[in-house]
């Protein structure tokens, strides 16, 4: 192993014992999630993956600073920016407090916006203040700058924390951003942002261990809750700003946020069907239900584990095409449009489901609120 694989090691091995560590201590402090009429897992599941990415992520971050694999520099997530990792603490604060006690929406949305403020605030000394730039649409530190990044940042926080609905999803969606990440990274020239990225690749991969089903684990024994999912969005929506902010090596055609837009094209159209959808449905945007992507795979016969399975594979194929559009510098307008065939092709099968659950279920049904946890 070299020196500078350690802090990745580190962080995988860290992150797989602090989930077993929590998973015992979890009970103690009320963070246990249990079946109900809304959450339909099997069991009293631990929710402390959150908790335990978190603080793998921390003690990692203070390893690489002793074996760093990469020329030390401005960063997401690296030793130049320990008070975004403060950011991520916040928020993960907040998801404890949620999966405790269960802040209202209206509430959690508020301190997600404020996180987000925290978030560019951090990111000011970045190029641009660190504030999206779509090419030819919006310049960067125009004045629509600060509300779309605030919008963007909360979105993906939000679309996160949709998605986790099934064993592994969640976890394999920010897995699966993350790689894409790492990619974009090394094609644009920032390298620090791989390392990040990887870093907190290898987190997750320790928490899937114990929330993904596999052959030997036929439900998950640990949840990473609102805390987790949080704090994934946040980070994935951080990297995708820096990405899209900081000059780019020799590539200057390259359109790089509608291009990372399809790393995180499932739980992001996801969230926004379902903001349009509930108020047609006579339902608040924010109202749980049973109308997630993974929610209608589940009635259309798949199991669990074939539903996580196909919705990672499809973000993976969504991701290659977003790479490769980096790769190609294809354009904005283009990689923007192309988002239009998995958008049409999510609300078809939504429109589907619905069609056949309204000739099978009552109407009256229809309202009753049962979204699970995992």
């Amino acid at each position: 192993m070299s020196i500078g694989s350690i802090p990745f090691a580190f962080a995988f091995l860290l992150s797989a014992t602090l989930v077993a560590l929590f998973c015992r201590l979890a009970p103690w402090f009320g963070l246990v999630d249990a079946p109900t009429a809304r959450k339909r897992h099997q069991g009293r599941v631990p929710v402390c993956g959150g908790i335990a990415m978190f603080v793998a992520l921390l003690a990692a971050t203070a390893v690489r600073e002793r074996f760093p694999s990469v020329v030390p520099q401005a960063s997401t997530l690296g030793s130049s920016s320990w008070p975004l990792i403060g950011v991520l603490g916040v928020l993960v604060a907040i998801g404890i407090a949620d999966d405790r006690w269960e802040l209202g929406a209206a509430v959690k949305l508020a301190l997600q916006l404020a996180v987000a403020g925290m978030l560019l605030a951090v990111a000011a000394p970045a190029p641009h203040g660190g504030m999206l730039d779509l090419p030819g649409l919006m310049p960067a530190g125009g004045w629509l700058a600060v509300p779309v990044t605030l919008f963007f940042v909360v979105g993906i926080i939000n679309a996160f924390n949709m998605i986790d609905g099934l064993d592994g999803l969640a976890g394999g969606m920010a897995a699966v951003a993350l790689a894409g990440l790492a990619l974009a990274g090394t094609l644009s020239g920032h390298a620090r942002l791989v390392d990040d990225s990887l870093l907190l690749l290898s987190v997750v991969l320790g928490f899937l261990v114990f929330n993904l089903r596999r052959p030997g684990l036929p439900r998950a024994l640990a949840f990473m809750g609102d805390a987790g999912s949080m704090m994934l969005g946040c980070a994935v929506a951080a990297m995708v700003v820096e990405l899209s902010t900081k000059p780019i090596a020799d590539r200057t055609g390259a359109a790089m946020f509608p291009a990372l837009l399809w790393l995180v094209a499932i739980p992001l159209i996801d969230t926004l069907s379902l903001m349009v959808r509930r108020p047609l449905a006579g339902r608040s945007p924010m109202a749980a239900d049973r109308r997630h992507l993974h929610h209608l795979l589940l009635d259309a016969g798949a199991t669990p584990s074939q539903a996580t399975a196909l919705l990672i594979a499809i973000a993976a194929l969504l991701g290659t095409v977003g790479i490769a559009g980096i790769v190609t510098q294809m354009s904005a307008v283009l990689l923007l449009g192309g988002l239009t065939i998995p958008l049409l092709a999510h609300t078809a099968f939504a429109w589907s489901c619905g069609y056949r659950q309204r000739r099978r279920v009552p109407q009256t049904a229809l309202a009753i609120s049962s979204e699970p946890a995992e």
